[in-house]
């Protein structure tokens, strides 16, 4: 959807100019106006009017963690906001998959000196960029009268006019006490249009993230924590369990066969995604492979080495493609090969058919292996 059409969208409003939330995020060469806002839009549906500055700073973060930490977003090469994610998560060992409410509550209590130190450097600038569109004619009166004006002087000319301001601006700040307070008319109207103010802020960020991740997939995907449903491997468990009655299987990493015997040293049958997960967001077949359940812990959602499983990964889809077609496999599940190659079913057992399905095989896992690892995903390999 084109974004002219999102800000058609955005309804109008007696009580408010509802222009000003387009002029707010129009132009922006880092995450910070986006989170800020969104933190204290996730607020004000909780019924939060009164916000600490430190509380919107913890939403930031919270909004921004699964992008950063999970799915491995760039937010920009000079962001500051995913620098203390990161030293949350690395340094503080705040766990990957943690909850939004508890990420804030970290934050909002830490006595971390590094991490109040980033908390404040964000509040010395983001609450005025924000509502800067509300005083952008007394900031151009003030650069027509004065030709030594600068930019330092804006934070003090918003400031001034925003100190009794409490009908036009989305918010007033109380730089003192570290604290603001949201108009009670924006609080109406964000409130009574909440779904479409958010449909049109997550399109604003999805739009932001992409341009700085232009090959990663499925990025509207990546804002939210995943749900159960998105990680639901029963279907695949199923087929590579049907194939294991026709063909014996072994684990990819450690060579031994999937036996009782090995179950109890290394752990219970396990299906894993040889590209993560949280890269490529889907549960293909081609994509997957069973393992022990304790070699899978220890993988996490690294990348195996390609050198050492990629084309042992290539070959053992092969064989199973082919017992697959021999026990009729349901169509459902077997379509999911020809996202590898669109005349996949012609592929027979035979030395061309191996190396054409090798070769289809290669040419869909590597780009997407290689920008998965640019994009941070580790290597790993069984030891």
């Amino acid at each position: 959807m084109a974004e002219h059409d999102f800000n058609q969208r955005l309804p109008k409003s007696e009580i408010v100019e509802s222009g000003y939330l387009e002029s707010m995020l129009d132009n922006f060469a880092s995450s910070y106006k986006l989170f800020w806002f969104k933190g204290i839009f996730t607020e004000i549906q909780k019924g939060n009017t009164t916000l600490e500055y430190r509380r919107i700073v913890a939403r930031m973060i919270a909004e921004a963690w699964y992008p950063v930490v999970f799915y491995h977003l760039s937010l920009g090469f000079s962001d500051k906001l995913a620098d203390a994610i990161h030293y949350m998560q690395e340094e503080l060992h705040i766990p990957r998959e943690e909850k939004a409410d508890r990420i804030v509550e970290f934050v909002c209590m830490t006595t971390d000196k590094k991490l109040l130190q980033m908390v404040k450097d964000f509040t010395n600038f983001v609450p005025y960029r924000l509502i800067r569109p509300f005083y952008q004619r007394e900031i151009e009166f003030e650069r027509k009268r004065d030709l030594t004006f600068r930019d330092s002087r804006i934070n003090r000319i918003i400031e001034e006019h925003n100190q009794n301001d409490r009908n036009n601006a989305l918010y007033v700040m109380n730089r003192i006490d570290g604290i603001l307070t949201i108009s009670p008319k924006w609080e109406q109207y964000l409130k009574t249009n909440a779904v479409v103010v958010e449909g049109w802020l997550n399109y604003k960020l999805i739009k932001y993230i992409q341009q700085r991740n232009p090959n990663v997939p499925a990025i509207p995907f990546k804002l939210f924590p995943p749900t159960s449903k998105d990680r639901n491997l029963s279907e695949a468990t199923k087929f590579w369990k049907s194939i294991q009655t026709k063909m014996k299987l072994f684990d990819l990493y450690t060579d031994k066969e999937f036996t009782e015997e090995n179950f109890e040293q290394f752990g219970s049958f396990s299906v894993d995604h040889f590209i993560p997960w949280s890269f490529v967001l889907h549960n293909e077949i081609w994509n997957l492979y069973p393992m022990f359940k304790n070699i899978n812990s220890s993988k996490n959602s690294m990348l195996p080495d390609k050198e050492r499983y990629l084309d042992k990964f290539c070959e053992c889809q092969y064989q199973a493609f082919l017992k697959a077609k021999e026990l009729q496999v349901s169509k459902k599940v077997m379509e999911q090969y020809l996202n590898v190659k669109r005349d996949i079913f012609s592929i027979g057992k035979s030395d061309i058919g191996h190396d054409v399905f090798l070769q289809a095989m290669k040419q869909t896992i590597e780009p997407l292996y290689q920008i998965a690892n640019n994009q941070g995903y580790g290597i790993w390999w069984y030891e």
